[in-house]
């Protein structure tokens, strides 16, 4: 099975797009305990994608990893935890769409997808509905390159 490690900005955004659960089924996901923290936080101002990774890191449907990492100059805790776990896993790539974090992983060569493409790859590949891929970038459509909105939306076939 596919094996993917997650930053805090995509895990947020798959959840608040409702895809999340799905890429679950379809991969193995994996997240540090720095990113889930920092996930968490949106308890406080009852974001419901924070209580729904809470619920799926319980439920043990996605991975939490504890791991120590080193600081990697521009880049927050979570994203070093995400890459350290990354290279320990030997996972196929890392999904985020922080762009100081995808250009130290283009630098380095390490492969990144970005929450728009996963998307678009879960509807091609069958595990949500193009109606389901067309409402999930919708609800993430602000918080997205307007970009890679409209690329995802012409792979998944929306108008």
């Amino acid at each position: 099975m596919v094996k993917f490690v997650l930053d805090a900005d995509a895990s947020i955004k798959l959840a608040k797009g409702g895809v999340l659960e799905p890429l679950i089924r379809s991969a193995k996901c994996f997240i540090t305990k720095q990113v889930y923290e920092e996930i968490l936080k949106g308890k406080d101002k009852m974001y419901e994608d924070a209580f729904c990774t809470e619920r799926l890191v319980r439920e043990g449907k996605l991975s939490l990893s504890n791991i120590t990492a080193e600081g990697i100059e521009g880049l927050g805790e979570g994203e070093c935890s995400a890459l350290a776990l990354f290279r320990k896993l030997m996972a196929d790539s890392i999904i985020s769409d922080d762009r100081r974090f995808l250009s130290i992983l283009e630098a380095r060569r390490i492969p990144f997808i970005i929450s728009t493409d996963v998307i678009a790859m879960l509807c091609i590949k069958r595990q949500i509905s193009k109606i389901e891929a067309m409402a999930a970038l919708e609800k993430i459509r602000r918080l997205v390159r307007e970009e890679n909105y409209n690329s995802a939306k012409r792979t998944i076939g929306g108008k």
